[in-house]
C-alpha cells in the first residue's frame, strides 16, 4: 500500500507589500487635493484661501516625501521597514481625518528614518573643529525643538508614534556619541518632524492601537 501523502500545509498569506501601501496613500493624497481644489471655486474669503493654500502646500509636501520613500523602499530592511509602514499607515489615517499637515509631517519623519538607517554608523573622518562644533549645535537645536513641539502638540497620539519618536531620539544620541553625525542628524530631524504631528481623533488613535495589538498577537502565535 502506498504511503498516505502528508496533508498540505495551508499557505501563509504574504503581508501587503509596502509598494501597495504607498500606492494607496498616493491615491489618497491626489484625491484629497482634488477635493479641496474644487472647494477653492466656491469660496473667496481670505481666511478660507489661506487655509486652502496651507492644505495644498502640505499635500504637495506629502506627495514629495512619499516619492522619496518609494525610491528608497528596496534598500530598507527589518525594523526600519515596519516603522515606516506604521508611519505611512498613520499618514493615511491623518488624511482620512482631514489633517494633511500631520500626514506630511509623518511622511517627512519616515523619510528621515529611511535615510538615517542607511547612513554610516561610525565616526565621520576629516571633520574640522568648526564644522564639528556646528554639527553639535544643530543636533542640540533639533533635540530641543523636538521636545518643545512634542509637548506643544501632545494629544491623542497612538502609542506607535511615541515609541518611534523615543527610538529615533535614542538612535540619534547613540550615533552622536560615536561621532556618526549624518546618521545622528537624520534621526534627530525625523524625531523633530514626528513631534509636529498633532494627536489624532480619539477613535482613530484607539483604532490604530487596537490594530497594532492584534498584529503583535498574531505574530506571537506564528
Amino acid at each position: 500500500m502506498a504511503p498516505k501523502k502528508a496533508p498540505k500545509k495551508a499557505a501563509k498569506k504574504s503581508p501587503t507589500h509596502a509598494a501597495d501601501n504607498h500606492a494607496e496613500l498616493d491615491a489618497s493624497i491626489q484625491e484629497h487635493h482634488k477635493k479641496h481644489g474644487r472647494d477653492d471655486k466656491k469660496h473667496g474669503d481670505k481666511k478660507h484661501d489661506d487655509k486652502q493654500h496651507r492644505e495644498h502646500k502640505d499635500l504637495r509636501r506629502a506627495y514629495e516625501h512619499l516619492g522619496r520613500l518609494t525610491a528608497l523602499e528596496k534598500t530598507l530592511t527589518g525594523r526600519t521597514v515596519n516603522q515606516i509602514k506604521t508611519l505611512t499607515t498613520l499618514a493615511q489615517n491623518a488624511l482620512l481625518a482631514d489633517d494633511p499637515k500631520s500626514a506630511a509631517d509623518l511622511l517627512r519623519a519616515a523619510e528621515h528614518l529611511a535615510f538615517g538607517s542607511l547612513a554610516q554608523n561610525s565616526r565621520a573622518t576629516r571633520l574640522s573643529e568648526t564644522l564639528e562644533a556646528a554639527l553639535n549645535l544643530e543636533l542640540e537645536h533639533l533635540t530641543e525643538k523636538a521636545a518643545e513641539h512634542w509637548e506643544k502638540h501632545d494629544g491623542n497620539r497612538p502609542a506607535a508614534i511615541a515609541e518611534i519618536y523615543t527610538s529615533m531620539l535614542a538612535v540619534a544620541d547613540a550615533a552622536h556619541v560615536k561621532g556618526a553625525y549624518r546618521r545622528a542628524l537624520e534621526f534627530a530631524r525625523g524625531a523633530e518632524a514626528l513631534a509636529h504631528v498633532r494627536g489624532l481623533p480619539p477613535h482613530a488613535a484607539a483604532q490604530l492601537d487596537q490594530t497594532r495589538a492584534l498584529k503583535l498577537a498574531a505574530d506571537e502565535d506564528d
